[in-house]
C-alpha cells in the first residue's frame, strides 16, 4: 500500500482550501523528509497501512488561530503546534510552550491518532462554517489570541506599526496600542475598547491627502515609481512589504505580488485600476 495523508487530515486540509482559497500553500507538507524519516516521527507512514497522521498548513492567508481552536476540539486530533505553542490530548489540551527547534511560526502542525477509526475519520472540523471574531466584537488587552487581535495588528499597520501579524496580543502590540492612543488624546492603558476601535478604523478608512500630488489610485504604480500613492500600498499591504516608505522597491513588488494572489488578482506586482479597486480606493484614471 502507498503512503497517504489521513483522511481525516484530508478532510481538514479540504476545508481550509475551501475557507482560504487563495491562501499561501508554500509551507503545506504531510510526508516526512530525510530529516523526519531518520526519526520517529507522524510526518512518516504508520506501519500497519501507511497513513501519515500529520499536516502542515501554511500560515499565510489563513486565519491559523480559527484553525488551531477547532483542531482541538475534533476527537481525532492528538496535538497541534503554532509560533511557539503546542496543545495537547495529553495536557487536556492547555497551550504550552513548544521548545522543538522549529518554531512552526511558517506553517502550523496538526497530528491525528493513529487509531484506525479516528484516521479514517471523515467528521467535519467546523472551519468552512465557523464564525470569524471581528475587532470590536469584544475588549482586547495584553494576553488575548483570535482573528481580532490579527485584524487589530493588520490595522495598525497600515500605519506603520511594523507588528508580527499573528493573533497575539503581547508587548509589542501593547506598546504601539498606547503610542497610538497617546496620539489620539484617548484613555492611555493599552486596553482597545470601542473608542478605540473608532478611533483606528477613522484612521485607516480615510487616507491622508498625498502632498506629492500623487493621490492613491491616480496612476498605475510599479518597481522603480516613487510616492504618496507608493506609501499607502506599503501601509496597506504592510509588512509583506517591507515596511513604511515611499519607494516601490523589490520588496514592495513582492509584497503586492502576494496581495495579488490572496485576492485571486493576476500576481503581475503592479498596482493597477482593479489592484487598486481591491484595496478599497477610488480610481481616477
Amino acid at each position: 500500500m502507498s503512503a497517504h495523508l489521513a483522511p481525516a487530515l484530508r478532510v481538514l486540509r479540504d476545508e481550509i482550501n475551501t475557507r482560504w482559497p487563495h491562501r499561501d500553500r508554500s509551507s503545506d507538507g504531510w510526508i516526512g523528509d530525510a530529516a523526519h524519516q531518520a526519526r520517529r516521527s507522524d510526518h512518516n507512514p504508520d506501519a500497519d497501512d501507511r497513513s501519515v497522521n500529520a499536516l502542515d498548513v501554511d500560515v499565510d492567508g489563513i486565519d491559523p488561530l480559527l484553525v488551531v481552536r477547532h483542531a482541538i476540539t475534533h476527537p481525532s486530533c492528538q496535538y497541534v503546534i503554532y509560533n511557539r505553542v503546542i496543545w495537547s490530548r495529553t495536557r487536556g489540551f492547555t497551550a504550552a510552550r513548544y521548545t522543538g527547534p522549529n518554531p512552526h511560526n511558517k506553517h502550523l502542525h496538526v497530528s491525528v491518532s493513529h487509531q484506525r477509526a479516528l484516521e479514517d475519520s471523515t467528521r467535519p472540523w467546523g472551519i468552512v462554517t465557523a464564525r470569524t471574531t471581528r475587532l470590536g466584537d469584544r475588549v482586547l488587552r495584553d494576553g488575548c489570541r483570535g482573528s481580532d487581535v490579527r485584524e487589530l495588528q493588520t490595522l495598525a499597520n497600515r500605519l506603520g506599526a511594523g507588528l508580527a501579524v499573528d493573533g497575539s496580543f503581547g508587548p509589542k502590540t501593547t506598546a504601539w496600542v498606547r503610542t497610538f492612543q497617546k496620539a489620539r488624546s484617548l484613555a492611555v492603558d493599552g486596553v482597545v475598547g470601542p473608542a478605540t476601535v473608532a478611533a483606528l478604523r477613522k484612521a485607516t478608512t480615510t487616507p491622508p491627502r498625498p502632498p506629492s500630488g500623487h493621490r492613491p489610485g491616480s496612476r498605475t504604480v510599479r518597481c522603480g515609481c516613487a510616492g504618496e500613492d507608493v506609501a499607502f500600498v506599503r501601509r496597506f499591504i504592510g509588512s509583506r512589504c517591507g515596511g513604511p516608505g515611499t519607494d516601490f522597491d523589490a520588496g514592495t513588488e513582492a509584497g503586492v505580488r502576494w496581495y495579488q494572489r490572496m485576492r485571486g488578482l493576476t500576481a503581475d506586482g503592479i498596482v493597477g485600476p482593479l489592484t487598486w479597486k481591491q484595496m478599497g480606493v477610488r480610481v481616477t484614471y
